[in-house]
């Protein structure tokens, strides 16, 4: 087992100029090639000379508020030995200026610089023209482009699309035409293709739980300026038969007890809010080892943005939890356990329980088809394609929990394999005897910071995996900070 302390100090900046032998001037005239170039001297750079980027959305439309995962991980170099995961620097920009601040990292909503993978909550109706630069050490980039289309949830929802549910006969700020459920004492039937309006400050856990069963298109929210609505559960397909699951639910501005999303629903959004926890597709397993139903998958696209809570459990692909704040959990803060795709970002994570993690990141084995249908033999999935970063974990005061973050298999008797993951410019706010572990094949750690001295453990808990599943790691890695594309 290797184990290294880092004291972090200020970065230092390699320049590398070249210098152009001049040649010696004749009497000779001097000739143009046809792209004006002067005959023996190389062409100046250009954009797109090495670098072909590739930009995959999540979604490309819906209504507002339309939360969307980008990656460029299909990019490529002309030099095939770089690897274009963690050897380029990416920077994403969303075209939404007024989106604001992250309020636990400070830094803006409309843009992400790091790693390939990014994600973006559109809260206002219009087109966007959402960009990535990537870009190699010698300063080579190249610029590729997406639209976003996000419509009017007014316009989507409009009339009677739109029920506004209230326990008494306030239903003040009803858009007009919507149909009003005054004096409730239980939940409506929830349909797909509308919007429903819980009035704010009002009490709604004596209805039970909100059951979301195969809808798709479907919001749940609050309507006022007063307190989060609170509600029991928020249930998404949970003990559904594995079919037609639910697909583009948004979940804003609730105060719930839980939050599950078990089974193999789509492009799921927790909004803002608060939770006394997130599970998320924790049911898989049980339809296809214990039921024998085959051709599932595994929940894609699901977003937990800007909520307050306790932790989350979570095995996804296209996973996305941003600044959003959890503590005090009776586990980890955020546990996965199988990964594909997700972008773990800006987050604020503290008071782990003791002996767990601010975040743990394992799998579930070592099979590594993306797109593969689960069947009973083929459950046991790598964690691969992830980018940890710009989150602040503990809050300065002193941590029950030991460690902060670990990147490996849960313990040395488990086979399982993560790869491609980037641990960036995350800040360790509190003490901890180790703040990063990782084990696995192509880990990537770079610029994060402590309060005090950095700790960094490598090839933890891969005894029982092949030898190739053990680095390289790449620690103390160099940061490429492109400037925003289109400049």
């Amino acid at each position: 087992m290797k184990f290294k302390t880092i004291k972090k100090t200020a970065k230092f900046t390699v320049f590398l100029f070249i210098v152009c032998l001049v040649g010696c001037v004749t009497d000779d005239p001097v000739m143009e090639d046809p792209d004006g170039n002067t005959p023996g001297e190389d062409p100046p750079p250009t954009e797109n000379t090495n670098i072909s980027t590739t930009l995959k959305a999540s979604r490309l439309s819906g209504p507002a508020p339309l939360a969307v995962q980008f990656d460029a991980i299909g990019t490529t170099h002309e030099n095939d030995d770089l690897d274009t995961y963690r050897e380029l620097g990416y920077h994403f920009t969303f075209d939404d200026p007024t989106s604001g601040t992250w309020k636990h990292s400070g830094k803006s909503k409309n843009s992400q610089i790091g790693g390939p993978i990014a994600a973006h909550v559109f809260e206002t109706p219009g087109t966007y023209t959402v960009r990535v630069r990537a870009q190699d050490s010698a300063g080579n980039f190249d610029d590729e482009s997406v639209i976003i289309v996000v419509t009017d949830p007014d316009t989507v929802f409009s009339g009677e699309k739109t029920v506004v549910i209230s326990k008494t006969g306030n239903t003040s700020g009803a858009p007009s035409g919507a149909q009003l459920l005054t004096n409730q004492t239980s939940w409506p039937q929830w349909e797909s293709g509308k919007r429903y309006l819980l009035m704010a400050g009002q009490d709604f856990s004596s209805f039970g739980d909100i059951r979301i069963y195969k809808n798709e298109n479907i919001q749940v929210g609050k309507i006022g300026s007063g307190a989060d609505p609170i509600v029991k559960q928020v249930n998404v397909d949970r003990g559904t038969a594995p079919s037609n699951w639910s697909k583009g639910v948004v979940i804003s501005d609730l105060n719930s007890e839980r939050v599950t999303i078990p089974n193999s629903s789509e492009d799921v959004y927790v909004i803002r809010g608060s939770n006394g926890g997130i599970s998320i597709g924790s049911s898989v397993k049980h339809w296809v080892v214990e039921k024998g139903n085959d051709d599932l998958i595994w929940p894609e696209n699901i977003f937990i943005y800007e909520s307050r809570g306790v932790g989350a459990w979570v095995l996804s692909r296209g996973l996305n939890i941003l600044g959003v704040e959890m503590s005090d959990p009776r586990e980890h803060n955020i546990r996965t356990a199988y990964l594909v795709k997700a972008f773990i970002a800006h987050n604020l994570l503290y008071r782990a329980a003791r002996t767990k993690h601010n975040i743990k990141i394992h799998a579930e084995g070592i099979l590594e088809n993306e797109n593969e249908r689960l069947v009973k033999n083929s459950l046991s999935s790598a964690t691969r394609w992830v980018v940890v970063a710009n989150n602040t974990m503990g809050n300065g005061e002193p941590q029950p929990n030991g460690w902060a973050m670990t990147v490996c298999a849960e313990n040395g008797n488990k086979v399982q394999g993560v790869h491609d993951v980037i641990v960036e410019n995350n800040n360790f706010a509190s003490q901890y005897n180790v703040e990063v572990i990782l084990g696995g094949a192509r880990l990537t750690e770079r610029g994060n910071t402590s309060i005090e001295e950095y700790k960094l453990k490598l090839s933890n808990s891969v005894h029982q995996l092949p030898a190739s599943w053990d680095g390289p790691y790449f620690t103390d890695a160099e940061q490429i900070i492109p400037e925003a594309p289109g400049l």
